[in-house]
């Protein structure tokens, strides 16, 4: 269907590169290949910017995670763009700078993203002065879970802080330790969070269903000795759409809460 599929893109969009992106693990468990190719046209030799949000950030079409930006978020980025106006912002596992960037073009005061790769933190280094907000843009490169605590102990809060982890729980087998995973962000974001300030947690495992994550997320709220109500539940875009048959298309999950 590949032929057929990158023909019918090219013929809506009107783009002239379609790229096909073979990364994942349940490809061998289908029984597909491994091969990324170009299906169309040529491969960009540098990242491409992608307007989102009023923010502009630099996607790595072939060496980034997965497409190189996590455009199914787009909403959720919205939403805590709203709520970051004036605001100190926090963006822990930032990627590209999802959260981060949308805030920051919505009016927020600071932004630190914090994340594991150097080269996720470079692209959004340089999505930030694209977007014209390099000023108001910081990084931090490390292990989220020893930065959250050195913050702590640092004694910064944050007006907003949002944590985008990668999936803890892409399995039913890794459901129970993907949920303590997800009861630890929520306990060491939580700490971080000024007064009346807000907390974003999200989860992109279809193993943990949101009643779950839910459950997980305000455990480790708890156990900092805060609390909250949950204010926006967010998922993917509307161009992710949920199979009524599949619960695995259901698996991006967004809870916002204020403490």
């Amino acid at each position: 269907m590949l032929p057929a599929l990158s023909a019918a893109a090219q013929r809506v969009t009107g783009t002239k590169t379609v790229l096909k992106n073979a990364a994942g693990r349940v490809r061998g468990l289908e029984g597909l290949d491994d091969m990324s190719t170009v299906l169309a046209g040529a491969a960009p030799d540098d990242p491409v910017a992608v307007p989102m949000n009023g923010a502009r950030y630099m996607a790595d079409l072939t060496a980034g995670q997965k497409t190189g930006i996590y455009y199914d978020q787009r909403p959720n980025h919205a939403f805590a763009a709203r709520l970051a106006q004036g605001a100190r912002v926090l963006d822990v596992f930032a990627h590209v700078g999802g959260f981060s960037l949308a805030a920051l073009a919505n009016g927020a005061d600071a932004a630190l993203a914090v994340d594991g790769s150097a080269a996720a933190l470079d692209l959004a280094q340089r999505g930030a002065a694209k977007t014209g907000v390099a000023d108001r843009f910081a990084s931090r490169m490390g292990d989220a879970f020893d930065i959250m605590a050195a913050l702590a102990d640092e004694g910064a809060r944050f007006d907003v802080v949002i944590c985008d982890p990668p999936a803890f729980a892409p399995s039913r087998k890794a459901q129970e330790a993907g949920l303590r995973a997800y009861e630890r962000v929520a306990r060491l974001a939580a700490a971080l969070v000024a007064e009346g300030g807000f907390l974003g947690l999200c989860s992109c495992s279809h193993a943990a269903d949101l009643a779950a994550f839910r459950s997980a997320s305000t455990r480790g709220i708890g156990r900092a000795r805060r609390c909250g109500e949950i204010i926006h539940t967010g998922f993917a875009g509307p161009d992710h759409p949920l199979h009524p048959h599949l619960a695995e298309t259901g698996y991006l999950k967004a809870l916002f809460f204020r403490l």
